[in-house]
């Protein structure tokens, strides 16, 4: 007979809840802090001048350059404002359309309409990435990037996407934001498309609380990154034409942790990928769930268990027994996708009159609704997503596979 759960008065797996999902911030120590005590001994929080600037951020550059095997890095304030830098750097602006995999954080829309373009969303297939027979049916006369997000530490099937924008003259921009040191045969993400970008936000794999990078093998293209996130200054740099830039740097403090961060990256993620590993074996002969797929090449991080039950309502039961166990689990971006968000589907612009969607450069007849990409939806609400941490031991790694199979007895 099945152990009663804990929702129904059971005693619960644990008494507390798991270690929080903050990879890089849980292994934060004595290396961030004497990298953030160097910078204010030296007075120097910012990047290119001060009374003794330590290049900081150029040497978290230099460092991601050699970690991807990539031309170049530019640091910037988040893993957002790296979207908005690569996407007008790319030359995307009015009357364009960005395709934006409908499974996403709304960043990655944001940061369009930011760029005055208008976001088009593609389904996302059981891989939870995006589904590269529907990103076929998307492509437009209008289309100017096709925006991939490898998410929750697994990359794209690169070779198709980066094929279809191929031979459409499409760019394509990598968002790497939950996927730093991912691989796609043999090769990191961010260095497939024109562009890429990851994120240093305290969620992230690496962390400095806020932060980003824009990577690129394209130097014209880096060029006009630096401008556009510099108030449209080159600084040591020479070329590119001048333009009209904002201020989105990272700050020496940032550059300083994310340095430290970057050199634990590849213990961490063996780390994760090992507790990941241990949970699945525990839980691969589960009846009644399906887990996420990984790409033919891909390599996962390890930073969720991912699996898919019957319906939406054996996924909301889930959940809500898995956190009555104190399995911290969910269902990712509530279960939903763009309907999610009301200022996605009103398309709410911050300034009234409604640019890039009322652009008179925009040609277009987008139009947002409930049911858009019926896949994704049925795949978001069936999600299952329970976050790891490098911290787990055996301890949390048994109540994990524990937890899962005790709720699986009841609700599937």
């Amino acid at each position: 007979m099945a152990e009663t759960l804990a929702i129904d008065g059971g005693k619960p797996v644990r008494n507390e809840p798991l270690p929080p999902p903050y990879p890089g911030a849980l292994l934060m120590g004595e290396e961030e802090k004497r990298a953030v005590l160097e910078i204010i001994e030296h007075k120097a929080p910012f990047r290119y001048y001060g009374p003794d600037v330590l290049k900081k951020v150029s040497q978290f550059e230099r460092s991601v350059e050699r970690y991807l095997e990539i031309n170049h890095a530019l640091g910037v304030s988040s893993g957002t404002a790296g979207v908005k830098v690569a996407l007008v750097a790319l030359g995307v602006g009015p009357g364009d359309e960005v395709i934006v995999p409908a499974y996403t954080f709304i960043a990655c829309v944001s940061a369009v309409v930011a760029a005055r373009a208008v976001p088009i969303f593609v389904e996302v297939d059981d891989s939870l990435n995006i589904d590269p027979y529907d990103l076929r049916d998307k492509i437009s006369p209008r289309t100017k990037a096709i925006m991939v997000v490898h998410l929750q530490g697994v990359s794209c099937d690169m070779d198709a996407v980066v094929a279809i924008a191929d031979s459409n003259g499409v760019a394509v921009l990598e968002d790497c934001a939950q996927s730093f040191g991912a691989v796609y045969k043999g090769r990191k993400v961010g260095a497939f498309g024109k562009m890429g970008v990851f994120s240093l936000q305290i969620n992230k794999l690496i962390t400095a609380g806020e932060g980003g990078c824009v990577v690129t093998n394209d130097r014209d293209l880096f060029h006009r990154a630096v401008r556009c996130h510099d108030h449209g200054n080159l600084r040591e740099f020479e070329g590119g034409a001048p333009l009209l830039g904002e201020n989105y740097r990272m700050s020496e403090l940032a550059g300083a942790v994310a340095v430290v961060q970057l050199q634990k990256l590849e213990d961490l993620v063996a780390k994760m990928t090992r507790v990941k590993q241990e949970i699945l074996r525990g839980i691969g002969d589960v009846a009644g769930i399906t887990f996420r797929r990984i790409p033919d090449g891909a390599e996962d991080l390890g930073t969720s268990v991912m699996f898919f039950t019957p319906s939406a309502k054996t996924a909301a039961d889930f959940v809500k027994a898995l956190n009555g166990e104190n399995i911290n689990s969910s269902q990712m971006y509530g279960g939903a996708v763009y309907d999610a968000y009301p200022q996605v589907l009103n398309m709410s612009t911050a300034t009234p009159e409604g640019c890039p969607f009322t652009c008179p450069y925009y040609d277009g007849k987008v139009r947002y609704y409930h049911g858009m990409c019926p896949r994704t939806e049925a795949f978001a609400r069936r999600l299952i997503y329970i976050p790891l941490a490098p911290t787990f031991e055996d301890r949390e790694i048994a109540d994990v596979v524990i937890g899962v199979r005790k709720v699986a007895a009841h609700v599937l």
